[in-house]
């Protein structure tokens, strides 16, 4: 296929499924993988950008690893209902898989993330965009290990306050 043609396809298929969003989308079973370790991570984070400036909402970008047991409570915990609404309704997620020998593994230079302090690693935009926080210290790999509601806990306490409703 067309390098041209695959990249508008790659960038249809990462937006569509967030733009357009009216239902939030089935969790993944236990054994289907939560990252895709054939995509570009580069582009889905533009994709997912691109559909999060549409929306209003803001970005949350989950860098991980299939094989990564806190990144699965992450995914688990925002697939969990009432939780996963409100999630959608605060942001455009995108999975990066960032496992060794990854093409994307680069991305985490670029936001200052050693993987070696645990996964996943979580970057937030601000309502323009703008990265606001970077969570790179392990913090949600604590949390995972503590369980959902610490995971709901951290999230939460990012969610802009005034459309939480909290």
């Amino acid at each position: 296929m067309n390098p041209t043609l695959r990249l508008a396809a790659a960038m249809l298929l990462a937006v569509t499924p967030f733009a357009a969003l009216t239902e939030p989308p089935a969790p993944p079973a236990e054994d289907v993988p939560i990252y895709d370790t054939t995509s570009d991570g580069a582009l889905a984070i533009q994709a997912a950008s691109h559909a999060a400036g549409e929306s209003g909402r803001r970005l949350f970008v989950n860098f991980g690893t299939n094989d990564c047991a806190p990144c699965r409570v992450v995914n688990d915990t925002i697939y969990e209902e009432p939780f996963l609404t409100a999630f959608f309704g605060q942001f455009v997620p995108v999975f990066v898989d960032v496992s060794a020998g990854s093409k994307n593994r680069a991305l985490l230079d670029r936001y200052g993330i050693d993987p070696a302090k645990g996964l996943p690693a979580i970057v937030l935009s601000d309502n323009a965009l703008r990265v606001a926080e970077v969570a790179k210290e392990g913090e949600l790999a604590t949390a995972g290990a503590k369980g959902k509601e610490a995971v709901q806990e951290w999230i939460l306490k990012r969610f802009n306050k005034k459309e939480a409703g909290r």
